[in-house]
């Protein structure tokens, strides 16, 4: 291997670090790790010198095959220029996409965003005995989910806070649905 030529790791380097070989001492398979992008032998030679395995071990792992050399090929007036018209087949632009159906109108989407934090803070006033319901409320996933629960909210309300306090969010529900 010359000093120029690109390095990388092999089949069987990849293969020694998947597996974690037993054949591979702690300091081998720092520097096996170390090798991740096509640098030069030469580049590496002079990383594995600051590492323990130092030069020594890089001809190690060349020996072992677990890292190869690579070809890189100069770019040619023909590689270089720009495909032709002709080369690339046509697609039509985002041609693979495929259309979403909204699941919630705006509308309803608006009037889940001012019923949601009143359900929560109602809900979050019962402690204990709302846990149950405020995951209900959290599962819920429109605005029509959140009016299904109305009534077991309401009747929570007011078996924990009395009727004046039930009535209060059935009005305040009513005012928000009005908007």
């Amino acid at each position: 291997m010359q000093p120029e030529d690109h390095v990388r790791k092999s089949v069987a380097g990849r293969a020694a670090l998947a597996g974690r070989s037993q054949d591979l001492s702690p300091a081998l398979r720092t520097l096996l790790l170390t090798i991740y992008s096509e640098k030069t032998a030469a580049e590496y030679s002079d990383i594995a010198s600051r590492l323990p395995a130092g030069r020594e071990g890089f001809q190690r792992l060349i020996e072992l095959g677990l890292v190869e050399a690579v070809t890189v090929s100069e770019p040619t007036l023909e590689t270089a220029s720009a495909p032709t018209p002709t080369d690339v087949p046509l697609q039509a632009p985002q041609a693979d996409v495929v259309e979403i159906k909204a699941t919630h109108t705006l509308d309803e989407a608006a009037l889940q965003r001012l019923l949601y934090p009143e359900f929560v803070r109602t809900v979050g006033d019962l402690g204990f005995r709302g846990m149950l319901l405020q995951l209900k409320v959290e599962k819920a996933m429109s605005a029509k989910d959140l009016l299904a629960l109305r009534e077991q909210v309401e009747t929570a309300v007011g078996k924990s806070k009395g009727a004046t306090a039930r009535a209060e969010f059935s009005q305040r529900i009513d005012f928000l649905l009005s908007q």
